[in-house]
C-alpha cells in the first residue's frame, strides 16, 4: 500500500492558524453586537423636577366658647373680656350736652339686645332696655355714658364696655333782632359751637347806627329766663368771641344814640 506523503507546513503557519481559532470565537459576538441597530433612546424629561417645599401651618388657637345667656336675660360674664369696642361711625364731642328732641345711639358691646336708638324726650328722659327711663337730658356725653354703665354693672353686666353717640342732634335756632343786616330767627347745627360775632354775621352783620357796646341776650334757663348784656365791640376788637350762643337765644341789638 502507499501512502501520499502530506506536504510540510512551516511552523509559524501553523502556529498563527492555532492562534485564530482561539481568538474568532471571542471577536465574532462583539462584531455583531456593534454592527446591531441601536435601541431608539427613551425622550428625557425636560421639566425640572419641583422642589420639595415645606410650609409650616401657623397654629390657630380657637377661642373658647362662651355660653349664651338664657333668652330675656342677660349675661353677667366681663364684657371686658374681648379686645376691643366696634369702631364708631362718627364721635361726638363728650363735653356735648344732652338736649331734648337728640337721637342717641348707645351700643353695648357684645349684648346686641341691649343696642338701642332712642330719642331725648322733653323731660330729659331716655328709655333703656332693662333700666327703663333715664334721665340724661342735660348730661354731657361722658357723664351720661359713666350712669348708664353704673347702672348696667350694679345688676346686669360686669363692666360692661358701652359707646354712646348723638345719631341725630335735635333742631337749633336763635333768634336776632335790632340793628343787623337781616333780622330773623336762624338755624345752627347740634353740634356746633357759635359764637355771638357769628351769630351776628349769619344775620347780615351790623348795620351803620348798631350799638355794638350793648348787646341784650335772653336765655330760658329751667322756668325763667336770663338776660345777659355782651360789650360786642370789645369782642370784635380782641379777636377772641368766647361768648355761646344757646338753642332758644334771642339777641337784641340796639340804636347807637350817637
Amino acid at each position: 500500500m502507499h501512502y501520499r506523503r502530506l506536504p510540510r507546513l512551516p511552523l509559524a503557519f501553523l502556529l498563527l492558524l492555532i492562534t485564530c481559532l482561539l481568538v474568532m470565537p471571542t471577536l465574532i459576538p462583539t462584531a455583531c453586537a456593534q454592527n446591531a441597530p441601536a435601541a431608539p433612546a427613551a425622550p428625557a424629561n425636560t421639566q425640572p423636577a419641583a422642589p420639595a417645599v415645606s410650609v409650616a401651618q401657623p397654629e390657630t388657637q380657637s377661642a373658647p366658647s362662651v355660653p349664651s345667656a338664657p333668652s330675656g336675660e342677660p349675661s353677667r360674664q366681663p364684657a371686658g373680656a374681648s379686645s376691643t369696642m366696634p369702631a364708631p361711625f362718627g364721635v361726638t364731642s363728650g363735653d356735648y350736652l344732652l338736649k331734648a328732641g337728640d337721637t342717641i345711639e348707645m351700643i353695648v358691646y357684645r349684648e346686641q339686645d341691649l343696642s338701642i336708638r332712642s330719642k331725648v324726650g322733653k323731660d330729659g328722659m331716655v328709655q333703656l332696655p332693662l333700666l327703663g327711663e333715664v334721665k340724661l337730658g342735660g348730661l354731657t356725653i361722658r357723664a351720661a355714658t359713666a350712669l348708664i354703665r353704673a347702672k348696667y354693672n350694679a345688676d346686669y353686666i360686669v363692666e360692661p364696655q358701652i359707646y354712646l353717640n348723638v345719631a341725630s342732634y335735635t333742631s337749633q335756632k336763635f333768634t336776632i333782632i335790632g340793628q343787623v343786616g337781616k333780622p330773623g330767627t336762624y338755624e345752627f347745627g347740634g353740634g356746633e359751637s357759635l359764637g355771638l360775632l357769628e351769630a351776628i354775621g349769619m344775620a347780615g352783620g351790623f348795620t351803620r347806627i348798631a350799638d355794638r357796646g350793648h348787646v341784650v341776650v335772653k336765655r330760658r334757663e329751667g322756668e325763667g329766663v336770663r338776660t345777659l348784656k355782651v360789650n360786642a365791640k370789645k369782642l370784635s376788637e380782641s379777636g377772641v368771641d368766647p361768648f355761646r350762643i344757646e338753642p332758644g337765644d334771642v339777641i337784641t341789638i340796639g340804636e347807637s344814640w350817637y
